[in-house]
């Protein structure tokens, strides 16, 4: 049914044609000038859901892959520091394979024990082994050192058959849950108090980077199953076992208690046994440091692989095809160039169009 067209309606729609025109202009401007095919969240609601999570997930990608590499700075100062442990623990071994020859003479045995109080010390600041400003072995205590070593402590005394017995009470010292419990002695330790440093590697998985000096260097004592029945009530800590050591040497040379070659082999045969299993232990200790370190690798290289996903996924809703932003530019431009030209014949002429 036809209908009467006011020249107003004609002005209104020609106006709202040209607003409308010049709006499809900006937009595609802007596009080009920011290289963003969203500007404004309106532009496409269904699709910046999308990439917000891709920028979320790379952020937290981003954490976790700075939270690896922390925990592998840290575990390859611990790698390292158990390594040198080793090679402590493997000299010793030969030196008491040494020590234990009854061709030795207390010369040859005061040397020994002179190096073996080198390698005590050197265990001794081992165990204070610090990244940056931070001490590695203490668990959450990583202000402070851990560890408190007190050799002279140690004393000993002979038996009816010319052993020497140390007593290692309070030679060596560990700082866990904030009050000292001796090293020589057995610890009853229960979840809650196995301070392991973690970081989250992972949403909702924490990743244990440190070992305690509990682990480091052994704790508690022998018991009658665990070596031989000569070793049960000697401390497994790595430090008192040195410092016994070189106790027992300087005793055996003082007191010139190697005239008897089995008086000799009776009081530093122990010895090779106990540098065995402390090397034993160390070297599980590294295993399972490299375990760790293994992993922390397997992650990075997912998380590589995550962030390139990712990356990829914000970019297919966020990147502008330029060309194809030209295309679309240059067709709304031409749009508006044309209804510019015509709308000179749509409108309606005025009064003064005839005044002229």
């Amino acid at each position: 049914m036809p209908y009467r067209v006011t020249n107003s309606m004609m002005v209104a729609n020609y106006n709202r044609n040209q607003n409308e025109a010049q709006v499809r202009m900006d937009r595609f401007q802007t596009q080009l000038a920011t290289q963003r095919k969203i500007v404004r969240l309106s532009d496409d609601p269904v699709n910046i859901i999308k990439a917000l999570n891709a920028r979320s997930r790379l952020y937290d990608v981003e954490q976790f892959r700075k939270n690896i590499e922390d925990g592998k700075a840290w575990l390859t100062q611990t790698e390292s520091a158990l390594t040198e442990l080793n090679d402590i623990i493997k000299r010793a071994y030969e030196l008491a394979v040494q020590g234990a020859n009854d061709t030795y003479t207390d010369d040859d045995r005061t040397a020994i024990s002179n190096e073996i109080r080198e390698l005590r010390d050197q265990i001794g600041t081992l165990a204070s082994t610090t990244l940056g400003d931070k001490y590695v072995f203490g668990g959450y205590n990583v202000s402070s050192s851990p560890f408190r070593f007190d050799p002279d402590a140690a004393s000993f005394t002979l038996d009816g058959d010319n052993m020497v017995e140390v007593d290692n009470t309070g030679v060596a010292q560990y700082n866990y849950d904030d009050y000292w419990v001796d090293m020589d002695e057995d610890i009853d330790l229960d979840d809650d108090r196995l301070q392991h440093i973690a970081y989250e590697i992972n949403f909702g998985q924490d990743f244990d980077i440190a070992i305690s000096g509990l682990a480091l260097l052994g704790y508690g004592q022998y018991t009658a199953d665990d070596l031989t029945p000569e070793d049960e009530g000697r401390s497994r800590n790595a430090y008192t076992t040195f410092n016994e050591f070189y106790v027992v040497l300087n005793a055996l040379s003082d007191l010139n208690l190697d005239s008897d070659s089995e008086i000799l082999h009776k009081n530093i045969q122990p010895f090779i046994r106990r540098m065995q299993d402390l090397q034993k232990h160390t070297l599980a200790q590294l295993a399972e440091v490299g375990g760790r370190m293994a992993r922390m690798d397997l992650m990075l290289d997912r998380y590589s692989k995550d962030e390139i996903n990712y990356t990829q996924m914000q970019s297919d809703v966020e990147d502008l095809d330029q060309a194809e932003a030209l295309m679309w530019f240059s067709m709304a431009e031409a749009v508006y160039r044309a209804s510019l030209g015509v709308g000179g014949r749509v409108l309606p002429p005025s009064l003064m169009d005839f005044m002229r």
